[in-house]
């Protein structure tokens, strides 16, 4: 498996994920952080019976899930290890969780997944 960077979920095997280990650094604009991504702290599967689409998932990811994560990180809410955030889509498709996991505000541990649904 291919999700080595991020915040994993304990309980299952998503059909499709993607994780970062994002840097947070301090805004000089602001007394919060701003949210980077690095191409090579990143990760990203799709399991075979995935079934959404990956564009409509990336596309969640980069209009809702991360302009969220920027806007959080802006007002400094990554602090304490057990600082955690759940994002999830309007139609309930897909997750996304967050985590500094003790890095000391230094890094925010992303992962994002297609939700599993039974028919």
């Amino acid at each position: 498996m291919s999700h080595e960077w991020g915040n994993y979920p304990e309980n299952f095997t998503p059909k499709m994920y993607w994780g970062a280990r994002a840097i947070l650094e301090r805004d000089s604009g602001g007394p919060g952080k701003a949210l980077y991504l690095l191409p090579d702290r990143q990760s990203f599967e799709r399991l075979d019976g995935s079934q959404k689409d990956q564009d409509a998932f990336f596309d969640w990811i980069n209009t809702k899930a991360l302009p969220e994560l920027r806007r959080l990180a802006r007002e400094n809410r990554f602090y304490e290890w057990n600082d955690l955030v759940t994002i999830q889509s309007e139609d309930g498709a897909f997750m996304c969780q967050a985590t500094p996991k003790g890095s000391y505000r230094e890094y925010l541990y992303i992962g994002c997944w297609e939700v599993n649904s039974e028919k």
